[in-house]
């Protein structure tokens, strides 16, 4: 009786082992190379995606895109050269299309830390949590073109903010000042220095009424007189 169990329990266990060795044969070794990009919105009302994409690109980090798809390239070169070695061509071709997903190589998501509580020794304590609460998928593409829209406004500002109909909003105080700090405290037109900003404006150099944009190269800082001189003509 105890022959029988044990030869049993061998049997399980060489069947076990052959179940396993065949899951390794028939695994995929192709897992696609997804680049991750995680921006913590803690905090933020409402945070676009596209708007904290593209101050990623106007930060200059397009080099990390481009240095992805390289990495992605040479992925794939390895996966076809792993093909052609393998004694099980059409099935791990198969493996291949199915890791391939160049439409969502790119992922960036946004997290926020959320504060919460756990009992010890009865007392309520609190702890830490990243959740994910947004994220988007693109391409290589989508970015390259996207770079390429920011490269030709200087990578000044993002595109939603580049396209909105209500450019004076986009007037903020930390711009205000950058502008400010930028010339100086002094008129661009007549040279009159104003540390105590008594007097000091802010101006589109092309009028909004023209199209103009509220970007830091399309702004400097007038005194009063040549503000008012400049609205006359």
């Amino acid at each position: 009786m105890y022959d029988n169990i044990e030869q049993t329990i061998i049997l399980i266990v060489v069947i076990l082992i052959i179940i396993f060795i065949l899951y390794l044969i028939f695994k995929s070794p192709f897992k696609y190379p997804y680049f991750k990009y995680y921006f913590d919105v803690s905090g933020k009302r409402k945070p676009d995606i596209e708007n904290l994409i593209d101050n990623f690109l106007n930060q200059r980090n397009f080099f990390m895109i481009k240095e992805h798809n390289e990495k992605i390239k040479l992925w794939k070169i390895e996966c076809k050269e792993k093909i052609n070695n393998s004694i099980m061509k059409k099935y791990r071709a198969k493996q291949y299309q199915m890791a391939l997903n160049d439409n969502e190589a790119y992922n960036f998501y946004l997290t926020r830390n959320q504060t919460r509580y756990k009992q010890k020794n009865y007392i309520r304590t609190p702890y830490k949590v990243i959740q994910i609460v947004d994220s988007l998928s693109c391409n290589y593409d989508f970015l390259f073109n996207r770079n390429d829209q920011l490269k030709a406004i200087d990578y000044e500002c993002t595109l939603k903010e580049y396209n909105s109909k209500n450019q004076r909003k986009l007037m903020t105080k930390e711009l205000r000042k950058q502008i400010i700090i930028r010339d100086n405290y002094t008129c661009q037109r007549c040279g009159k220095y104003m540390p105590d900003e008594v007097g000091l404006h802010v101006d589109h150099i092309i009028p909004i009424s023209k199209s103009g944009k509220t970007i830091a190269s399309n702004l400097q800082v007038l005194c009063s007189k040549c503000n008012g001189n400049k609205s006359n003509k």
